[in-house]
């Protein structure tokens, strides 16, 4: 598929509508057919309505990008600062806490683009490394984030509705 060149924007809570639709449907066509409806249900309620999205968005530890092709919003990411899990050792962290694209655009250097741009930002304010977890069932991801050169260095729990799931723990180094 040929693309437009891939535009990279810092979402604002007038964004919120529009990424919330994004959001849902990125998380649905990723893990819909591999998990429990009622937990993809509810953990879409829990995550993706335009009041949570809104809510992350004014939230100063947070910021959203958004990948836009032309007018299309093609996928997103999630930067957050909070405390990492034990196994990040290399501190400050911050989290890459979502990394989407739309189904359509898998494959075509959205995730890409969003990672440099979240990698220049955490670079920018101080940090010295980024860590994200990521399920161990998703293979397509983990070998991208290897890809992008980060390295697993522990695991952590993942609550998907009623389910726990155990998700890699993945940190790249920024320094």
């Amino acid at each position: 598929m040929e693309l437009k060149e891939i535009s990279i924007q810092v979402a604002s809570e007038f964004d919120a509508a529009k990424l919330a639709i994004l959001a849902e449907n990125a998380f649905r066509s990723a893990f819909a057919h591999l998990n429990e409806r009622d937990n993809i249900e509810k953990y879409i309620q829990q995550s993706f309505t335009e009041a949570q999205i809104k809510f992350e968005i004014r939230d100063s530890a947070s910021i959203f990008f958004i990948a836009r092709i032309g007018d299309i919003w093609a996928g997103y990411a999630k930067l957050h600062q909070g405390a990492p899990p034990e196994c990040v050792t290399q501190l400050p962290a911050i989290e890459l806490a979502r990394l989407y694209a739309q189904q359509a655009y898998v494959g075509c250097g959205i995730g890409s683009e969003l990672i440099k741009t979240c990698v220049n930002h955490a670079k920018k304010e101080g940090f010295s490394s980024i860590w994200l977890g990521s399920w161990k069932e998703n293979s397509r991801a983990n070998a991208f984030y290897s890809k992008m050169q980060f390295d697993i260095v522990g695991t952590t729990s993942f609550v998907l509705g009623s389910e726990i799931q155990e998700d890699f723990v993945f940190k790249r180094s920024l320094l």
